[in-house]
C-alpha cells in the first residue's frame, strides 16, 4: 500500500508511463518490457491503482487515469468532507462570538470582571494553549523551566513552526539544567533554525506565556494536585509586568548558540551550584529548589551534600552560612561535582 505523503518511486513512474501509450496491459506484458521483478511491478501496479492513476480492467489490463481526474476521484470526497468541516467551525465560531460585544462591555465597565479566567480541565488547558498558539499574530514569549516531555505533543511543534512560518516571532527561556536533556536541546535547535529565539538562565520561575503583550497564560498550582489548572490573564497591567519580568529574565540570559558552541553547557554545574547554594542560604527546601531549577530533589540534595563534605559543614545551614560567607553565592571554587 501507497504510504501517504510519500512520492511515487522511479519504478511506479516507469511502469505508468509505460501505460500511458499503449494501454492496456497486463502484468506480464509489463514485467517483460520494463525488466524488473514481478513482485516489484505488482506492488507498483497496486499503488498506482490505489492512487487512482490505473484503472484495472477485465482483471488482467491496466489503463492510465489522467493525474487531474485520478485527482478528482482520490480526494473529492475528502476535500468535500474538509469543507464541510470548515464551515460547522465557522458556523461554530460565528455563535461563540455573537456574545463577545456583550463581554467587552461588562469587563470595560468593571475590571476586575473578565481581566481573568481559569481553566481547570486538562483537556480544556490543551486547547486553550493550541488556540492561543495558533491564532497570534506579533511575538510569543514563553518562560519553561522544565525540559520538553520526552514525547512532546505533536500538536505543541507544529503550532510552533506554523507561527514562525507566519512570521511570528517567537523568544523562549529555558534554564541550563534543562538543556543537558538532549531531546530540549534538538527540539530548541529545531526551533531556533526555523527563526525562533532561545536563551537559557540558571534559574527561571514558573511557566509562563504571552501572546501579544495582550494575554498571560499562568499555571495555577493546586496545593492538592487534584487538577491543572490554567490562568488567562488579559488585565493591561499584569500582563505589562509579565512582560517586564521575562525582559529582565532574557537580558540577563545566555543565548543557546553560546551554550551549544561552548560545548557541553560550559560552566553549567558550576551555575546550577551557585544558584543551589543562593537558595540554600536563603533557606529554601529541597523540593523548592528542584522545583525552581528543574532538576530532581536527588541530584539537588547530592550538590549539597558534596558542597557540604568539601567545606566540613555539619548542617544545611551552616554550609548556607559558610557559602555565604566565602563568597560561593555568585561564584564556585575549584572543584568539579560529578
Amino acid at each position: 500500500m501507497a504510504e501517504k505523503g510519500a512520492e511515487l518511486t522511479p519504478i511506479e513512474v516507469a511502469v505508468y508511463r509505460r501505460l500511458i501509450d499503449p494501454p492496456g496491459l497486463g502484468v506480464e506484458s509489463l514485467v517483460r518490457e520494463v525488466g524488473l521483478p514481478h513482485p516489484e511491478v505488482a506492488a507498483a501496479l497496486a499503488n498506482l491503482v490505489e492512487l487512482r492513476l490505473l484503472r484495472h480492467e477485465d482483471n488482467r489490463r491496466y489503463v492510465a487515469v489522467s493525474p487531474d481526474l485520478a485527482e478528482a476521484e482520490a480526494l473529492g470526497s475528502e476535500e468535500l468532507e474538509l469543507s464541510a468541516r470548515r464551515a460547522e467551525i465557522e458556523r461554530l465560531r460565528t455563535r461563540i462570538r455573537r456574545v463577545l460585544p456583550q463581554w467587552t462591555d461588562a469587563a470595560r465597565a468593571r475590571v476586575d470582571v473578565g481581566a481573568t479566567e481559569l481553566v481547570t480541565e486538562a483537556e480544556a488547558i490543551t486547547n486553550v494553549l493550541m488556540h492561543f498558539a495558533e491564532s497570534c499574530e506579533r511575538e510569543v514569549l514563553s518562560v519553561s523551566p522544565e525540559r520538553v516531555p520526552e514525547r512532546l505533543d505533536g500538536r505543541t511543534r507544529r503550532a510552533n513552526l506554523y507561527s514562525l512560518g507566519r512570521g511570528v516571532q517567537i523568544r523562549a527561556l529555558y534554564t541550563h539544567s534543562a538543556l543537558r536533556d538532549r531531546a530540549t536541546r534538538t527540539y530548541l535547535s529545531d526551533l531556533a533554525e526555523n527563526g525562533a529565539q532561545i536563551r537559557a538562565a540558571a534559574t527561571l520561575p514558573g511557566r509562563s506565556l504571552v501572546i501579544d503583550r495582550e494575554v498571560a497564560l499562568l499555571p495555577v498550582p493546586f496545593e492538592d494536585g487534584s487538577r491543572p489548572g490554567l490562568a488567562v490573564v488579559r488585565e493591561p497591567h499584569l500582563v505589562a509586568w509579565v512582560v517586564d519580568m521575562i525582559e529582565r529574565l532574557w537580558a540577563d540570559a545566555t543565548t543557546l548558540k553560546d551554550l551549544l558552541e561552548g560545548g557541553p553547557l560550559t560552566g553549567e554545574l558550576d551555575q546550577t551550584r551557585a544558584a543551589i547554594l543562593r537558595m540554600l542560604a536563603e533557606g529554601e527546601k529541597d523540593e523548592a529548589i528542584s522545583r525552581r531549577l528543574a532538576i530532581s530533589v536527588r541530584t539537588c540534595r547530592r550538590y549539597i551534600a558534596d558542597y557540604m563534605a568539601q567545606v566540613g559543614a555539619t548542617s544545611r545551614f551552616q554550609a548556607g552560612v559558610i557559602a555565604a560567607h566565602e563568597g560561593h553565592l555568585g561564584s564556585t571554587i575549584e572543584t568539579t561535582i560529578g
